[in-house]
């Protein structure tokens, strides 16, 4: 009778098979670790402004539904009195305070008491349209330049970008 290779051992991985998949392995790792701070950073980004264009949104929706007149929020501005002013001005949107936090800032901040919105809205008057009028006057300004590049900026026609890159296409840096 001729020997036959044992049944129970033919789905198995031999030991070359084993070490080849582990080398594949290990190089995908390599390739990945180096970069994984920056795919970090790039997506907190993304969800940043993501936040600002959620914010964008509401607020265009609260400028239909009050004649086109910019909210008004508390002046002189206190810090407080002004956080709970667009808090509460922009929850009917699904506005939450989670909204106003860059992910980025969230966790450089986390020990910090300071300011809780991240997002600084433009303080028009209340002239009827006018946060509309002028297409490079920014609806929204991050508070800080957590992304390397300077301040995301949202603008009217909703598109954001970082404060350098609108310097550099103005000439100006």
């Amino acid at each position: 009778m001729a020997c036959l290779p044992d049944r129970s051992l033919r789905g198995a991985f031999t030991i070359l098979e084993l070490l080849v998949i582990l080398a594949i392995l290990g190089i995908l790792a390599a390739l990945v670790l180096p970069n994984y701070q920056s795919i970090i950073h790039k997506s907190q980004e993304v969800v940043c402004m993501s936040h600002m264009r959620s914010i964008h949104v509401a607020l265009a929706n609260y400028l239909q539904d009050h004649q086109d007149v910019w909210p008004q929020g508390p002046y002189p501005r206190d810090n407080q009195a002004w956080e709970a002013f667009w808090l509460a001005t922009l929850k009917p949107y699904d506005i939450d305070e989670n909204t106003w936090q860059c992910p980025t800032l969230k966790r450089a901040l986390a020990s910090s008491k300071g300011e809780q919105l991240h997002y600084v809205p433009s303080m028009f008057d209340a002239t009827r349209g006018i946060a509309r009028r002028w297409s490079t006057q920014p609806w929204l300004i991050e508070r800080f330049g957590a992304h390397g590049d300077g301040p995301l900026v949202a603008f009217p026609d909703g598109s954001i970008k970082s404060m350098d890159k609108v310097l550099a296409e103005r000439g100006l840096r």
